[in-house]
């Protein structure tokens, strides 16, 4: 055999083991591999059905409006107060009542920012098979929903975060004194306090009075995804319509 003929056969050898190899990757069965791995793709319509049980999982006000009850202690700090540092401004909310709310919201948008992920998954198609008015409408459908976290995270988060997550520092409470074995031995107790009581009270007090607009900030944009979403499901269904006649964009 020829120089020529052998490299030819060994080209088309390589060819084959090439082919053979591709087809593995495209008979990739994706359904099985989901039962595999207890996977279940999550749609836009699944999507939509979430954010309509996160817009219901918003906390509403109490009647209290947070308000201190009679008796009650506006600070929650332990230790002496010799050795905390205290409040000059007088406080009158509920700080338990405030805590729990705010923790309410923020369960909600935790759940809300991991679902914003689950949007471009679900949308999933290779550039070349979608229309051009189907790249638009998911480009639309994206710009919305990332104006609706970028709102909750510069509108929201921070007043929540103030009041769950508020700076705090480490200081001494009591120092006791004792002798063993004959030797004088120091032992000191520590707690931790804000740094700024009364800048601690003031996020308190700055979310309890604005709790009613931070619920309207928070349902709003929910609400306007939900329309958004439904939107983009109606646009896409004409496309298909349009695609399946024969129109190209």
């Amino acid at each position: 055999m020829s120089l020529a003929k052998k490299r030819k056969a060994v080209d088309h050898k390589k060819s084959n083991g090439n082919q053979s190899k591709s087809s593995k990757v495209l008979d990739f069965d994706q359904d099985a591999f989901h039962v595999e791995i207890g996977y279940s793709e999550l749609s836009m319509e699944g999507i939509h059905a979430r954010i309509q049980d996160l817009c219901r999982g918003v906390p509403k006000i109490p009647d209290s409006k947070f308000a201190e009850k009679e008796g009650g202690k506006g600070s929650d700090s332990s230790g002496s107060r010799e050795t905390l540092p205290q409040p000059i401004q007088e406080f009158h909310f509920n700080k338990t009542e405030i805590r729990e709310w705010a923790t309410s919201l923020q369960t909600v948008l935790e759940e809300f920012h991991l679902l914003v992920a689950c949007v471009s998954p679900a949308t999933y198609a290779w550039g070349t098979d979608r229309s051009g008015a189907a790249d638009q409408n998911l480009s639309l459908l994206s710009n919305e929903f990332m104006r609706a976290q970028e709102q909750l995270i510069a509108r929201v988060s921070p007043r929540l975060n103030d009041v769950l997550a508020p700076v705090v520092t480490l200081v001494t409470d009591k120092t006791v004194t004792e002798k063993v074995d004959g030797k004088e031995v120091k032992q000191n107790y520590f707690i931790t306090t804000h740094e700024d009581p009364d800048y601690a009270n003031l996020c308190y007090t700055i979310l309890a009075r604005n709790a009613a607009s931070l619920r309207q900030v928070v349902i709003a944009n929910f609400d306007k995804l939900l329309r958004a979403v439904h939107d983009f499901l109606n646009a896409q269904h004409k496309d298909n319509q349009h695609d399946s006649r024969g129109f190209v964009y």
